[in-house]
């Protein structure tokens, strides 16, 4: 009974994170190897470089890399799915350009790794020996580093180049430092980290070196938080503000180590006064006697004064408390006599009150009746006024018209004909030069016309010719191509590997003769020779899909693996040897039944269903490495898209699906992408020879014809080139002329019209005009003597109303102030009267209560008196006066020292040599303490004065870098109309990123954006913060994952024009696309191939 195999899970190119430790199963286990001296060049669109440039990257360094830190060359060796690869960097901007799985964030992941990064940084792997290519135990980073600058590393120990090697192994890595000569310099992780932070390089900083997983999350989930953390990382100013955090801490450190030395000296000086009055007491003992009898005098004497001020303040309110009771007793007792007097004086107020009413009444009509007459007469006056100066006016106009037709009048018959003569002229010569203006105006638009049609044509000559140009050098190369592969086909007709290479016939004819006993154990290849496709629809998709590895072989064991390799040197001594693949050798293929995936919509199929091999040990192979059973084929897109965009509709064990009619690959969620496939024509999978050499024919005939049709269009489009180009000089040429001549005629109208000609009145109209005005003038003059007499009446009459008005207003003004007078007194009498009622009860009431608290301080003062006489009975006891300068409480405590002290001299038995040296230790340690106290109380002022600078230099440098990253990401959002906002929160620590697309779309969620939108919203953010920091080199993966090939070719341009801008940098751009950049001397393409496995 056979068992069933089942397929190993990871790929040969893929990092498993479950297992630090290799697969058990050591059968499933397969080993792939390839040659290594077998050294895999990334392609360049440059010339073909030398093996010597190859071997030493160092070899032809100039000036070209004219900054410290920037990348020469990299080289890997068994690194993820590398076996051997090394890529040469310019100096300015790189592409590196390869499909899904060449191996180009390998580049990124090898760059940090090399540069003393972890493994968990780059997210690839948690730990560094997971990064090893399957099937090998160790693995080699070789980065070589520029040294050539204005401030090298050691330059006389490494040169203008610095090697950085790192060893990877399965139980540690180890590092190296060479100089130009590739000489170990040094092997210290600590050498390495030096000469990093040296040049400034920050391969953990996303803005320098962003790896694929961050370009596609740069801008998915991010929250105001963790913006504001990448701007300040970006920045690098988070550095800045944890420095900040640390000198905080350890300022509030020092600050609490001095409250504790500034405590320890006030002891010391506390024990050292303890001491000082310990020999006081032995030294002077009937002195503290004598002040303890003063204290106890003064505390006597001092009791005797306060009750004596208690006394003198009782004496005085008592004083108070009388007047007050005097005061309201008279209020009391007088009431009614004084109410009946007021009451008579405000009667005796009433007659001369009806009498100044009035005499008030009269005297108001008197000067109304004056004020009436005063402004009548003013009205009169501003009438007359007004007509005055109307006849002014009107007489100075007759004066002025006949002055003029006086004048005017002695020089009518001077040019009269000349005149006319002339404005005849004038006219007819306007009239034509207005026609000429027009008819050059009408040459010049159709001719501006005509040259902008011929403008607007140029463009796509230019673009014809071009692409008429490349495509026929395009054309000649693959003749050249197909030239050479019909002659090897040509030789070896008759085999059906002749599609492979004479050298693969070489090969199988050896194998068949090694093991023409064990057949089952010969080795498998070349693999294609093994595969069918019946379905000629996927022939080419599968071709495509399986290309890297038609070519392998599969062994049993590494004894064939070794004879095979031996075979393939020898017969392939370019040193290009197909990839060897160690497999175990079954009899069955591999029961995938759990693990396939299945087709639920029709039009799809099983890429491992459109296969046919009857070799099992291939088949297992190709379930191995291509996972063949999880590949979809459709031919729909939308079908493609509902299966991979979302998780819930995406079938169990898929991992791609196929879209070949349209060349598109699409990865499911929660990974989903889109990718753009090349599907070429089949060459390998079930060609004939002759089928192919005729297609081959066919192809190179079709290509002759495709030239010779393209010679003469290339010529007709130079000649159209041409011609557009002299027609719009020709043009320009006469529309010039035309200028010039309507500039001259516009001129002349100019002139003409603003010609001023001598007026020439009509001699009758100026006698009757003159006439006229003498009469109007006699008229005037009659009306203003008129006027005048009637002015000066009015005024004289005015004078007199208001003398008299103001005599009457003196009169009412001193009976107001009279009667005001009255009014007052009354008034005054009347609040005296009322005041007596309502306060009656109010005075009885604090009459009583004043005579109550009478007698209460009175009995007080008794009490104070005697009790003063006690104390200054007791005071006289104690001794003579003494004045208190203390308080009583500090006297008291004063005297309780003073006990104590004697009551310790007594109970103690004190030595005065040793108080005495006791005090001098003191006074030592204390003046040490207090010297070392100032001095660290200098040094942390001057700390805390420092932070707070920087502290401030800080906050205006993260403000400036902000304001920079704002204008610069609005500056490259603008280049396609897109309108953008930062707005920070230092406080808060937050960062809201706001975007509007120019479709009106208002958005300030970048979750919204659609994928070319949120590329081109990241590389604009890059370029703000690029803004900000200098660095050598700027390395940027899948820039354009998610963009279609306007939105590509928009952010590529804008990518190399900051690299244009700022050459002093190194750039590096990562992407799955097809590029259409071409290189130039600042411009350099990588072109990666799929790693053979």
């Amino acid at each position: 009974m056979v068992r069933n195999k089942h397929r190993r899970e990871p790929s040969p190119d893929t990092v498993s994170d479950e297992s630090d430790s290799p697969h058990k199963n050591k059968k499933s286990k397969r080993c792939v190897e390839a040659d290594s001296d077998n050294t895999v060049l990334a392609s360049t669109s440059q010339a073909a470089r030398n093996r010597t440039r190859v071997e030493n990257p160092t070899a032809g360094l100039s000036s070209d890399f004219g900054r410290c830190g920037k990348i020469i060359s990299l080289r890997l060796k068994n690194f993820m799915c590398h076996s051997n690869l090394f890529i040469e960097f310019g100096p300015n901007i790189n592409f590196l350009v390869g499909n899904n799985g060449s191996g180009k964030s390998a580049v990124i992941t090898a760059l940090a790794l090399g540069l003393t990064s972890s493994a968990r940084a780059t997210s690839r792997a948690s730990s560094i020996q997971k990064l090893i290519k399957n099937g090998e135990t160790n693995a080699c980073i070789e980065l070589t580093i520029s040294n050539y600058g204005l401030r090298p590393f050691k330059f006389d120990v490494y040169g203008p180049a610095i090697t950085v090697v790192r060893h990877i192994r399965q139980s540690a890595s180890t590092y190296e430092l060479k100089n130009v000569n590739k000489v170990t310099v040094s092997k210290k992780l600590d050498d390495i980290r030096r000469m990093v932070l040296y040049f400034g390089i920050n391969v953990e900083n996303p803005i320098f070196v962003l790896n694929q997983e961050a370009s596609r999350e740069f801008l998915k989930d991010l929250e105001p938080a963790a913006n504001y953390r990448l701007l300040m990382k970006g920045t690098q100013l988070d550095l800045c503000a944890s420095s900040l955090t640390q000198c905080h801490e350890e300022n509030e450190h020092l600050n609490f180590d001095l409250s504790l030395m500034k405590k320890k000296n006030d002891t010391l000086a506390k024990l050292y006064r303890t001491e000082e009055e310990k020999l006081i007491v032995v030294k002077n003992k009937e002195t503290i006697k004598t002040q303890l009898q003063e204290a106890n005098t003064m505390l006597a004497w001092l009791e005797a004064s306060r009750v004596q001020e208690d006394l003198n303040k009782l004496e005085h309110t008592l004083k108070i408390i009388e007047k007050k009771n005097f005061e309201l007793s008279q209020k009391t007792t007088q009431k009614e006599s004084t109410q009946q007097m007021l009451t008579e004086q405000l009667k005796s107020y009433d007659t001369p009150k009806q009498q100044i009413l009035e005499r008030y009444q009269t005297q108001e009509e008197k000067l109304r009746a004056a004020k009436k007459t005063i402004l009548d007469l003013q009205l009169k006056a501003s009438s007359i006024r007004a007509n005055i100066k109307n006849a002014e006016r009107r007489l100075k106009e007759e004066e002025t018209t006949y002055e003029g037709c006086q004048s005017r009048m002695k020089n009518y018959h001077s040019n009269y004909a000349e005149v006319k003569k002339r404005k005849e002229e004038n006219a007819a010569t306007l009239q034509a030069l207005k026609a000429t203006v027009a008819e050059c105006k009408d040459q010049i638009e159709k001719l501006r016309e005509e040259q902008h049609v011929l403008k607007n044509q140029i463009p796509a000559a230019k673009e014809q010719v071009e692409s008429i140009m490349s495509e026929m050098g395009r054309l000649r190369n693959s003749t050249q191509s197909l030239k050479y592969e019909m002659e090897s086909l040509s030789r070896n007709k008759s085999n059906s590997m002749s599609v492979y290479g004479e050298q693969a016939m070489k090969v199988a004819s050896v194998l068949r003769a090694q093991y023409l006993r064990n057949e089952n154990m010969m080795p498998r290849g070349p693999i294609g020779m093994y595969i069918s496709v019946p379905n000629p629809k996927y022939r080419d998709l599968i071709e495509n899909q399986l290309g890297f590895c038609l070519r392998s072989y599969i062994v049993n064991s590494d004894k064939d693996r070794l004879i095979l390799r031996d075979l393939l040197q020898k017969s392939y001594p370019n040193g290009r040897i197909p990839t060897i693949v160690k497999s175990p050798f079954t009899s069955q293929v591999y029961n995938v039944s759990k693990n396939k995936v299945r087709t639920r919509t029709p039009n799809t199929t099983v890429i491992m269903d459109e296969i046919r091999c009857d070799d099992p040990v291939v088949m297992n192979y190709l379930i191995d490495v291509l996972r063949i059973e999880t590949v979809l084929v459709t031919d729909s897109k939308d079908t493609a898209e509902s299966l991979t965009s979302h998780t819930e509709n995406v079938p169990p064990n898929l991992t791609r699906v196929l879209v070949p009619n349209l060349g598109l690959e699409y990865s499911p969620s929660p990974n989903y992408a889109m990718y753009s496939l090349r599907i070429g024509p089949a060459r390998l999978i079930q060609v004939d020879v002759d089928d192919r050499l005729r297609q081959l024919q066919a192809e190179q005939l079709d290509i002759k014809e495709r030239i010779e049709r393209l010679q003469p269009k290339c010529g007709e489009a130079q000649e159209r080139l041409t011609y557009y180009n002299r027609e719009i000089q020709t043009k320009n040429r006469i529309i010039n002329d035309h200028n010039t001549a309507n500039a001259n005629a516009v001129q002349k109208i100019m002139d003409i019209e603003n010609f001023e000609y001598q007026e020439l009145p009509v001699l009758e109209l100026l006698e009757t005009h003159m006439n006229n005005s003498v009469k109007q003038m006699e008229k005037c003059k009659q009306e203003l003597e008129v006027y005048v007499k009637q002015l000066s009446q009015i005024d004289a009459n005015k004078t007199q109303a208001q003398l008299e008005a103001s005599k009457e207003q003196n009169t009412l003004d001193s009976i107001n102030k009279k009667a005001a007078e009255i009014e007052s007194e009354s008034q005054e009498l009347e609040n005296k009267i009322r005041d007596l009622d309502r306060h009656n009860d109010e005075n009885l009431r604090r009459l009583k209560q004043t005579n109550e608290l009478l007698k209460c301080t009175l009995v007080n003062k008794k009490d104070l008196e005697k009790e003063l006489e006690k104390a200054r009975q007791k005071a006289q006891e104690e001794g003579d006066f003494i004045e208190a300068n203390r308080s009583e409480e500090k006297i008291r405590d004063r005297i309780n020292r003073f006990k104590i002290k004697i009551k310790q001299f007594e109970s103690l038995n004190i030595n005065v040599n040793e108080v005495e040296q006791q005090m001098a230790k003191y006074q030592n340690d204390l003046e040490k303490t207090t010297e070392l106290y100032n001095s660290i109380y200098s040094v942390v002022d001057n700390l805390r004065i420092s932070y707070h600078k920087r502290a401030q230099r800080f906050q205006r440098s993260r403000t400036h870098l902000f304001t920079m990253i704002q204008f610069q990401f609005q500056q490259a959002l603008a280049c396609r109309q897109f309108e953008g906002n930062l707005k920070p929160n230092h406080k808060e620590q937050t960062l809201e990123i706001s975007v509007y697309p120019p479709s009106g779309n208002k958005t300030s969620n970048t979750r919204s954006l659609s994928g070319g939108e949120r590329s081109f919203t990241t590389v604009s953010l890059l370029k703000g913060l690029w803004s900000t920091s200098d660095h050598p080199f700027y390395f940027l993966d899948e820039y354009d994952v998610f963009t279609d090939e306007v939105n590509r070719t928009f952010i590529t341009k804008l990518l190399i024009q900051e690299g244009m801008d700022f050459k002093s940098r190194q750039y590096c751009f990562l992407t799955p696309q097809d590029t259409e950049v071409k290189a130039n001397k600042f411009i350099r393409v990588h072109k990666l191939e799929r790693p053979e496995h």
